[in-house]
């Protein structure tokens, strides 16, 4: 076993503002906790998880699978709050203090893993499945999971960037295909515009907020596949790469008139909902707005075409959705780390990845489970390519907070408050002063 190391983490709040929050949390956790009986404690795995409709069901019927393979584990189940940053700074608090609650094994973002695997939270589990079995799962999530050479967490579930397009405007309008670069979307906008005449209908939304969101956008816009932070002991802003991806997402509102300037203040939610009332022809989103676009009564119901995202012309490496979805840690401090180990094996089991899928809608991680999917109405081969190309945002300990600072200037440079390279010499100011506090 890999010996763990404890160091500092960089704390964006104050703690007291982590306490509030921890102490508001634990409140909802009092009603929360799945119960049963009081066994021997060294068999007892507490779980904590983020909470989604139906999950209730769904992990009931995981468990009792669970409870016929290790009768002797008693499993408890906690679901926190929804949101993610609630479920951050849960975390941070009572990861690093044992005597608030017992965590055992919990579901922890994508981007988290690094900034918990410094700090100690997380036992090291490279030796939880062998080689060829990591091998069944995308290479993203894998990635994701990985630290300082070492995997610290199993993959639950994942998601990435996708393009969703007006099948039935692409065709009146002589486009047999989904754009396969942004050029082609651009042209193709301008000329569905231009021969629609509808002062409704929007080229291309996307989610441009101040939030993680924006970054996800910008790792999307960034010419090939490398990253726009180069991870080392001191992270390095790709500020060529950064700039070039923050101009092309401005040029879609200011020059090619393609994207509206309230794309600048839209989430998923957002531009979900221009995309689905008709007035766009594309859009950048998550796979879950599929489900909701084909539903009966929605305007673009039949009416669109899944894919990956755009590549920019000349670049081989094809376009890419960002990775998101969740991993499995333990920690690493757990009283019952073989019953947690169980626990994590289990979940991320080709049988419990169908159930996910099935009963919640959550793209499962291993995609050797693909061929015998129930479609739910979305294309799975499509699905599965994108995924398999999914890149990850920088595993960093400082990515939370440098994030931040380039949510922050980034949002800034594209509703024109200053020029993009004075953005960037703010976010390079920023990343700066957050390490020097780390150091």
């Amino acid at each position: 076993m890999v010996p763990v190391k404890r160091k500092p983490i960089f704390r964006v709040e104050t703690m007291a503002r982590i306490l509030i929050r921890s102490l508001a949390v634990l409140a909802i956790l009092a009603g929360c906790a799945r119960s049963g009986p009081l066994p021997d404690e060294n068999k007892t795995v507490h779980y904590y998880q983020f909470s989604l409709p139906r999950d209730r069901e769904a992990f009931d019927r995981l468990r009792t699978w669970f409870h016929e393979e290790h009768p002797e584990v008693n499993l408890q189940i906690h679901t926190l709050p929804t949101s993610s940053d609630d479920q951050h700074q849960f975390y941070l608090t009572h990861l690093g203090s044992r005597s608030l609650s017992r965590i055992d094994v919990f579901a922890l973002d994508v981007i988290w893993l690094a900034e918990f695997a410094r700090a100690g939270f997380l036992m090291p589990l490279d030796d939880l499945f062998p080689e060829r079995e990591w091998e069944e799962f995308f290479p993203a999530p894998v990635q994701a999971a990985t630290y300082d050479r070492h995997r610290y967490a199993a993959p639950l579930f994942v998601d990435a960037g996708v393009l969703y397009s007006r099948k039935d405007l692409l065709l009146k309008h002589g486009f047999a295909h989904p754009p396969k670069t942004w050029e082609e979307l651009v042209k193709a906008s301008r000329v569905i515009l231009e021969r629609e005449e509808d002062p409704s209908l929007n080229g291309f939304v996307w989610q441009g907020k101040q939030y993680e969101g924006l970054v996800c956008n910008l790792i999307e816009f960034l010419p090939s596949r490398n990253p726009f932070l180069t991870v080392a002991e001191s992270p390095r802003l790709e500020v060529d790469r950064v700039r070039r991806a923050l101009g092309f997402m401005r040029d879609l509102v200011v020059r090619f008139g393609v994207s509206p300037p309230s794309v600048f203040s839209m989430s998923e939610e957002e531009s979900r909902q221009v995309f689905q009332n008709g007035r766009a022809v594309f859009m950048r989103n998550w796979p879950y707005a599929w489900r909701l676009a084909q539903q009966e009564g929605s305007p673009v119901k039949d009416r669109v075409w899944l894919s990956p995202l755009p590549a920019f012309a000349g670049d081989a490496s094809g376009g890419k959705g960002a990775l998101g979805g969740f991993l499995l840690g333990i920690h690493p401090e757990s009283p019952a780390r073989e019953e947690a180990r169980a626990w994590v094996r289990f979940l991320a089991s080709p049988r419990a990845q169908r159930v996910l899928w099935q009963d919640l809608g959550l793209t499962p991680a291993r995609r050797t489970v693909f061929p015998d999917l129930p479609s739910r109405g979305i294309p799975l081969d499509v699905l599965r390519q994108v995924m398999e190309s999914a890149v990850p945002r920088p595993a960093s300990p400082l990515y939370i907070p440098i994030s931040q600072s380039v949510q922050a200037y980034g949002s800034g440079a594209l509703a024109g408050v200053y020029p993009i390279d004075r953005a960037i010499r703010h976010i390079e100011s920023d990343m700066g002063r957050i390490m020097r506090v780390m150091h």
